[in-house]
């Protein structure tokens, strides 16, 4: 959390290391996962990629069915990066499609937020802001403050795209807000920039 990758990433190895040695194999799927994150965070999508594998390939032999949306979930993060928004929607559809027969609202929401940024790349803002909305009545119910901070700020760009600018602008206002209660200084720089760009007519 703290961008301490590094250190992160020796903390991770010593759990593996121990819970292979130990045949733990839940603890090996979770560190597999975090691992996982890592790479992610930093561009190396390949072993992000190959360490989620892993992660899904124990969830689904133990029938852990929370960690394979997890897993999903994050597969499907890595498609869209690189820009394979099918295999991408399709991960996400199997992460939403457990978090709902479980009842996890939370990975529900999360879910509807990234499927809502796949159809806007795709310029189905239709389907975009229907995703988003879900994700935001989901985030609205639970307090989840980032969770909203993040749908309003994608609700902004879907708004843009429409050419409602307006509606980009309320959008956007509400997401600085909510950062700005959270005390998440950058995010509210980086929502800042967008409501410049807009003032600015770009």
């Amino acid at each position: 959390t703290r961008g301490e990758l590094e250190k992160a990433e020796e903390m991770y190895r010593k759990a593996l290391e121990i819970e292979e040695k130990l045949g733990r194999l839940e603890g090996m799927a979770s560190a597999y996962g975090g691992l996982g994150l890592i790479y992610k965070t930093q561009g190396e999508l390949e072993k992000a990629e190959e360490m989620h594998r892993k992660s899904l390939a124990i969830d689904e032999k133990l029938g852990r069915v929370e960690g394979m949306a997890n897993a999903y979930g994050n597969l499907g993060l890595i498609h869209e990066t690189r820009g394979e928004l099918e295999k991408a929607e399709e991960m996400l559809r199997k992460s939403l499609a457990i978090n709902e027969k479980l009842g996890r609202v939370e990975g529900m929401a999360i879910t509807y937020g990234n499927l809502g940024v796949i159809y806007q790349t795709r310029g189905e803002l239709e389907k975009a802001e229907e995703m988003q909305r879900k994700g935001l009545a989901i985030n609205e119910k639970l307090g989840r403050l980032e969770g909203m901070a993040i749908n309003y700020a994608n609700l902004g760009i879907v708004r843009k795209q429409r050419g409602d600018l307006a509606g980009a602008r309320e959008c956007w206002g509400k997401s600085q807000e909510l950062y700005a209660k959270m005390g998440l200084g950058q995010k509210v720089k980086e929502v800042e920039g967008l409501l410049e760009e807009l003032e600015e007519g770009k």
